[in-house]
């Protein structure tokens, strides 16, 4: 399945634009060791978590070991500030040896890139910020960050509503300037 950052914003994907162009437009060397499947066999995953399918019934591989995680945050308005101190000070990683990379970002202005046409989810009363996070293997994801996830917990007292997640397993990828894997995914031009 090819995934493309146009595609994804026709379909209104946040997640799927915002993988696409971290992958397309680079954001560490360190991916390029990660990105191709791996011939060691994966860590088990924790038993509360089934294990996810890493190959199709030929054996080959389905995808990279790496993953990216998005969240979406919706933060009440005025208490911005107080939501990225939380993130920077106590929303840590402590075991940071799988996490690739991690991005707390914000939408930029249309009125500065008025091509801009995302359906983001807008309000006066909140403002949005999606973490990107590149992990080395889901496992490590889960032992880092994962296993404390409780959607039934309440947001906090900063949080305009549930955060919004997705856990994306890349399937194809291509190669700029930047350093991420040596070569483009067989089958992408």
């Amino acid at each position: 399945m090819r995934i493309s950052f146009a595609a994804a914003l026709r379909r209104r994907t946040v997640a799927t634009a915002i993988a696409a162009t971290l992958l397309s437009a680079g954001a560490s060397a360190v991916v390029a060791e990660n990105l191709a499947p791996s011939s060691q066999p994966a860590m088990p995953a924790p038993a509360a978590v089934p294990a996810p399918q890493t190959a199709d019934a030929t054996g080959k591989p389905l995808s990279t070991e790496a993953r990216i995680v998005i969240v979406e945050w919706k933060i009440k308005k005025g208490h911005e500030q107080e939501f990225l101190d939380y993130w920077a000070t106590k929303s840590t990683i402590p075991d940071r040896t799988g996490l690739i990379a991690e991005f707390m970002s914000s939408e930029e202005s249309r009125e500065q890139f008025p091509w801009i046409n995302w359906a983001a989810a807008e309000s006066g009363d909140f403002t949005t910020f999606y973490n990107i996070g590149i992990w080395r293997k889901a496992d490590d994801f889960m032992g880092q960050i994962g296993k404390y996830i409780d959607n039934k917990r309440p947001p906090m007292a900063f949080e305009a509503d549930h955060r919004h997640r997705v856990f994306l397993a890349p399937v194809k990828w291509r190669i700029g300037m930047a350093s991420l894997p040596g070569k483009d995914a067989e089958g992408v031009k």
